[in-house]
Formats: structure tokens, sequence, C-alpha cells
């Protein structure tokens, strides 16, 4: 804002023309401010990623065995591919997580689960506590996890929350 001017009175509004971060004031009685549309912004600035699949067996080829449990979960998860991710900018704050991940395992098998629990050598062939399948039948199966993202953002008197989902996958 202008030198001695209430700050109240004026919205930060940041945006990126041409790849260059640009950031004007403008003030509150002239700028039509949609916070939806800001937390939008928001939201992509973000940048989420999908999730990398941790899996046993591991190895981006691996074979399982019909009849032994496989393991499902969220193999290293970092701010922008599980959350929280917050980012403030116009006047609205954007807080990211994931709230469920949905497996889809190929043989008409679909789960919902958290983050799983990783598999470690020496744990066995034990069912998983969190997350985790058996095949009964051989074959190819197309494995894919689709994290929910829930964002819920508020500013300028207003609140709301924007969804996001992202679909990683693998071959088992």
């Amino acid at each position: 804002p202008p030198p001695g001017a209430d700050r109240a009175e004026w919205v930060q509004v940041s945006c990126i023309e041409g790849g260059l971060p640009i950031t004007l004031w403008v003030r509150r009685t002239q700028a039509q401010v949609d916070p939806s549309q800001i937390a939008q912004t928001l939201l992509a600035r973000l940048q989420l990623r999908r999730i990398s699949i941790g899996m046993t067996p591991k190895g981006p080829d691996a074979m399982a065995l019909v009849g032994l449990p496989v393991w499902l979960w969220v193999a290293d998860p970092t701010r922008t591919s599980w959350g929280p991710a917050t980012i403030s900018a116009g006047g609205v704050t954007l807080t990211a997580r994931v709230d469920s991940v949905t497996w889809s395992l190929g043989d008409g098998t679909v789960l919902s689960c958290g983050k799983g629990s990783v598999w470690k050598r020496g744990m066995g062939a034990k069912p998983s506590p969190t997350c985790g399948h058996t095949y009964t039948r051989r074959g190819v199966y197309p494995v894919s996890a689709t994290t929910h993202w829930v964002a819920r953002w508020s500013g300028h008197g207003q609140a709301g929350t924007v969804r996001l989902d992202l679909v990683s996958s693998r071959r088992l």
C-alpha cells in the first residue's frame, strides 16, 4: 500500500506473468477479490506430486506369489506428496494434505487406506496390519494408487475446500 495508507484497506495479489512473479497491492474497494480463485492459484503453486508406490515384493517388475500377502504403502512421503503443505498469498491461506489413498489392485479389488505400513526384511509373510492384499490367481496386474487431497482455505471472511486426486501406477 502507499505510505501512510491503512493496510486493512489493501489486498496483496500475486501472480506469474511470462514466468516472472509479480506482486501488486490493490485497494479492497476496487478489487473484486474472489478468495476461492486465489485458493485455486495457491493450490497450483504448491505443485503437489503423485506418491511413490511402496509394495512387496519390492522392485519395478517384481513378481508376487499367489497366496502370499502383498503390502502397500506410501514410499517416502514428503510435504508435496503427502502433506501437510501450507501456502499464503493475497490474504488467503491454504493447507493441503492427503485424506486417503484408494488402491485399485487390477483383479477387481479396491482398498481405501492411509499411508500403509512399510514392509522390511525379516517381517516374513504376515499380512500388512494397515493396507495389503493377497492375490488368488496368476496374472499381470496393473496397480494404481489414487491420493485424495483435501485443501482447506480461508481468507477475506470466507472459507472453503478444494479437492484434488492424483494417480500413481505400476505393474505387479
